[in-house]
């Protein structure tokens, strides 16, 4: 029996790289089909010599949309400029992660194109806690810094389309030679130039996904109680809410919005804790 990583699925059939480095072709064995199994790329599996998956390995996570397993850390690539931050899509990505309880690393690419608002914004995910890589493959600013964080790990990458997710790989290790998209001119967003999500190996025990873009997010699987914890920054003042659970609404006596009046936390990131706390409440109300 042979132990490797799922690195990509397509047509059916899941590609495996063993610790070697080699990568096999394989079909899913029928007594595994008979239950209702799920296979990631990111899972850790058991084929077999003559090109099976006999099992699969226990996961430590998991998500949905990119569906794939085992992250160790997402980077979430956004771009100063061309296309712009798009300050409510970027706090939901970063919630739906935060839900899936993977670490996140926000890179701000074409960090060349900074203006004073990106810099306000970049001051403010730091404060929230969040590590801010700055990266540019215009003059390569940043490139080692990104190196040294995906040394080790299996990291996603994930983002709007025509942030530059494809460049910095492509940076990184000219190896993947992956499919660059231009920005349209006309309307300011990204082709999608990445259709399935893949790992490449950037050496024995590091691995990189690049992942379309979000097409769609959903919060289903959200509940209105968890949701606030999926701020960081709202943790500090929960505590001082009068009901248990408060939904920082429409409560008396209301930590996160005594914090908020106060400027403790932002207002976009207020607003997009409502936006989410509705959807989720919409959802409830079409099932």
């Amino acid at each position: 029996m042979i132990t490797g990583i799922v690195v990509k699925n397509m047509n059916g059939y899941f590609y495996v790289q063993d610790d070697t480095g080699t990568i096999h072709e394989c079909k899913v064995r029928g007594r595994l089909k008979q239950g209702r199994y799920s296979l990631l790329v990111g899972d850790r599996v058991t084929i077999s010599e003559d090109g099976f998956v006999e099992s699969i390995h226990e996961r430590h996570n998991s998500m949905v949309r990119p569906a794939v397993a085992n992250i160790d850390q997402v980077v979430l690539v956004v771009a100063a400029h061309e296309p712009d931050i798009n300050e409510l899509l970027l706090n939901k990505m970063l919630v739906m992660i935060e839900h899936a309880d993977i670490p996140i690393v926000l890179c701000i690419n074409k960090c060349d194109l900074m203006d004073s608002e990106t810099e306000t914004m970049v001051d403010l995910y730091k404060s929230i806690g969040y590590e801010v890589l700055m990266t540019s493959t215009y003059n390569m600013t940043g490139i080692d810094d990104l190196r040294h964080v995906l040394q080790h790990k299996v990291t996603a990458f994930a983002g709007p389309s025509g942030v530059g997710k494809s460049s910095l790989l492509n940076a990184v290790d000219p190896k993947f030679a992956f499919q660059t998209g231009e920005v349209s001119d006309k309307i300011k967003r990204g082709k999608h130039t990445t259709r399935h999500a893949s790992l490449y190996s950037l050496d024995a025990d590091s691995f990189i996904m690049d992942t379309p873009g979000f097409s769609a997010i959903e919060f289903n699987d959200v509940s209105l109680e968890r949701l606030p914890t999926l701020f960081p920054e709202f943790g500090e003042y929960v505590d001082t809410c009068k009901f248990n659970p408060c939904y920082h609404e429409h409560e008396p006596i209301c930590g996160i919005k005594a914090a908020l009046e106060a400027g403790h936390i932002h207002q976009g990131r207020y607003d997009a804790y409502m936006s989410i706390r509705n959807d989720i409440e919409s959802q409830r109300k079409r099932f």
